[in-house]
């Protein structure tokens, strides 16, 4: 991959459209339980040239919502390599936008490369900080543009059937994510117990919590099976843990492409 200044980079046309990367749904009966209220916290964030800064918390602002689901802000950024950093920082220069980047969740080769980012903060236009997929193209040259900006819905994340392990010609997703990534300790114990199938989930970001008898929590993961994953799981009063559901997202659904 050939780096690229920061005070020279150019926009470029319009990549062209790969296959689109399908996802697979496994599911166990959700445990219904009655929900208490909860509430919605915001935060700042920021994205620098050279690597993200930790964002800062800030105070709740909107009023408890029944039932609904808490955005998680306090999620570790992984570890990026220096030409991620720079490419989604020069591509977003001028955007409007204010995030702080959790991780490169997958890639597409075209006649560059796309790449898709996992970040959270504020859209231009935006005033509740929120999770997006940001895609980024990145020319033979090393030029680079903002193909699209997707707010991620956390109660309607898109998914789809599988392409299968290691499918090639579409998005791949990069890595296997990190054990004990979740940065709240009730969550990471509770997706401990409930890790354990044919498919073994490393997570990427706490996307939300619900609060109900128990508590539900939301994650976006990798997938031994080379899948990205959004999973669901449920952690009682008494400690038990039970997985509600694990689909696969459907990555180009979120590409702008």
């Amino acid at each position: 991959m050939k780096k690229m200044n920061l005070f020279t980079v150019g926009l470029v046309g319009v990549a062209m459209s790969g296959l689109v990367l399908t996802g697979c749904t496994k599911t166990t009966p959700p445990v219904t339980q009655e929900p208490a209220a909860q509430q919605t916290v915001t935060s700042e964030v920021a994205t620098s040239e050279t690597a993200p800064a930790e964002p800062e918390t800030a105070v709740t602002e909107n009023p408890p919502v029944v039932g609904g689901w808490e955005l998680y802000a306090d999620n570790s950024a992984a570890m990026m390599a220096e030409d991620d950093s720079v490419r989604i920082a020069v591509a977003l220069r001028g955007e409007g936008t204010n995030f702080y980047v959790l991780d490169l969740v997958a890639t597409q080769v075209v006649s560059g490369v796309n790449y898709m980012y996992l970040v959270y903060g504020t859209d231009a236009g935006a005033t509740t900080p929120g999770f997006y997929f940001v895609t980024i193209y990145e020319e033979t040259n090393g030029d680079a543009s903002v193909l699209g900006i997707k707010p991620i819905d956390i109660t309607a994340i898109e998914t789809a059937e599988p392409l299968g392990k290691g499918a090639t010609g579409a998005w791949a997703v990069q890595g296997t994510g990190k054990a004990g990534m979740l940065p709240d300790e009730n969550a990471m114990a509770s997706f401990d117990a409930i890790n354990t199938g044919d498919v073994i989930y490393n997570p990427v970001a706490l996307l939300g919590t619900q609060v109900v008898s128990g508590k539900n929590y939301k994650a976006i993961c990798r997938g031994s099976d080379e899948n990205l994953y959004v999973v669901t799981w449920y952690a009682d009063l008494q400690g038990n843990s039970s997985l509600t559901s694990a689909e696969c997202i459907n990555i180009g659904a979120y590409s702008g492409l």
